[in-house]
């Protein structure tokens, strides 16, 4: 008598398999529904305003945007961001877990003071910042006027407008950074510290042969979130501070697809500008991994 067939699916894995499906469910509803729509729509135009219905322009979307000088303009503006933002973050945010790796008094309470930029709301954080950059009453012209540095256009000077929202973004999502790296510098053996420090090994060395590879898939993981983040999320602050201006001094990618499509209506357009995004996102995490994995 022949064996029977063994089957493909235990009853534990069947088991498994139904107990996560409501979970795919949501998952599927909440995410794959609305990028297949928004792929769908990105090859479409709607003329809302013409009350017509949508009709199929298949990469005419994609031509004009890349075609606009002004789409241009808010990628450079984006990357420029990004590039500045998330790196100053991270420096700081090392800078501060190392200091509070250490033994300090009151260290629960430090970490507690230096959080709180994280616990405030984007919007709340971005009326602060604002009101800080004020021209004529502004608290940060203000001090400025007593080093003798004449009143600075904050957020109206091109000049100046896109550093505003860096400094307040840094401010904001520093903490992040700080605590992702506190957390990777707590797991790593403090017997290997002792080692070092025993062979005569000096603070660099011990930093740079220790403490940095050890934090490698930590930084990874810190910088891919945080460039998703700048990349793709960059919106309450923009939108509060300077709207994107001085003319599109300071427009970024969520805040040019907010407005092509809740100001000009133009939703195939805008759904483009977010698929445009997250493939540049893409590109730039699979940057970070690859970097990450060298040896």
């Amino acid at each position: 008598m022949r064996n029977a067939k063994k089957p493909i699916l235990s009853r534990e894995e069947i088991i498994g398999l139904l107990m996560i499906t409501p979970a795919l469910a949501v998952l599927a509803l909440v995410y794959f529904y609305p990028l297949g729509y928004n792929i769908d729509l990105s090859f479409s135009n709607w003329p809302i305003k013409e009350a017509l219905p949508k009709y199929y322009v298949g990469l005419d979307n994609y031509m004009r945007l890349f075609s606009d000088r002004d789409f241009q303009t808010v990628i450079v503006n984006t990357l420029f961001f990004t590039a500045l933002s998330v790196p100053t973050e991270l420096f700081i945010g090392l800078g501060i877990a190392l200091l509070l790796n250490r033994e300090i008094k009151g260290k629960t309470v430090f970490i507690t003071l230096l959080a709180l930029p994280m616990i405030v709301a984007p919007v709340v954080a971005a009326l602060a910042w604002k009101w800080l950059y004020f021209y004529d009453y502004g608290a940060l012209n203000y001090v400025l006027s007593f080093v003798g540095i004449h009143p600075i256009r904050w957020m109206s000077d091109v000049n100046y407008a896109i550093y505003s929202i860096i400094i307040a973004d840094v401010w904001t999502t520093t903490p992040f950074m700080m605590l992702i790296l506190y957390a990777g510098l707590q797991m790593i053996p403090t017997q290997l510290y002792e080692a070092a420090r025993m062979d005569g090994a000096s603070q660099w060395h011990i930093f740079w042969r220790i403490t940095l590879p050890s934090l490698k898939s930590v930084l990874a993981v810190a910088l891919m979130i945080r460039t998703i983040d700048a990349f793709t999320k960059l919106f309450d602050i923009v939108y509060v501070i300077t709207g994107g201006g001085p003319g599109y001094a300071t427009e970024v990618l969520p805040t040019f697809g907010y407005k092509e499509a809740f100001t000009f209506f133009e939703l195939g357009r805008s759904a483009a500008i977010t698929m445009i995004t997250l493939l540049i996102s893409a590109v730039m995490v699979v940057i970070i991994l690859r970097s990450s994995r060298r040896k």
